[in-house]
């Protein structure tokens, strides 16, 4: 059984919402490099790393 097919119908919606967030995080992140604008790369870098954090912890629910 594959680790996602335990998740929850909750937890499946919110990995997904994770990713999204990620998506847009990294084009901001990416927009703010082009700009020179190290500060704020750095900054949505720290809630990129957030979100992954947050992503895991709900995978690693689904294996205990």
């Amino acid at each position: 059984m594959e680790q996602n097919d335990r998740l929850t119908p909750e937890e499946r919606a919110r990995i997904t919402e994770i990713q999204e967030f990620l998506i847009d995080r990294y084009v901001e992140q990416n927009e703010a490099l082009e700009k020179g604008d190290n500060v704020r790369a750095k900054e949505i870098g720290m809630e990129i790393k957030d979100l992954q954090r947050e992503k895991e912890k709900i995978k690693e629910w689904a294996t205990t």
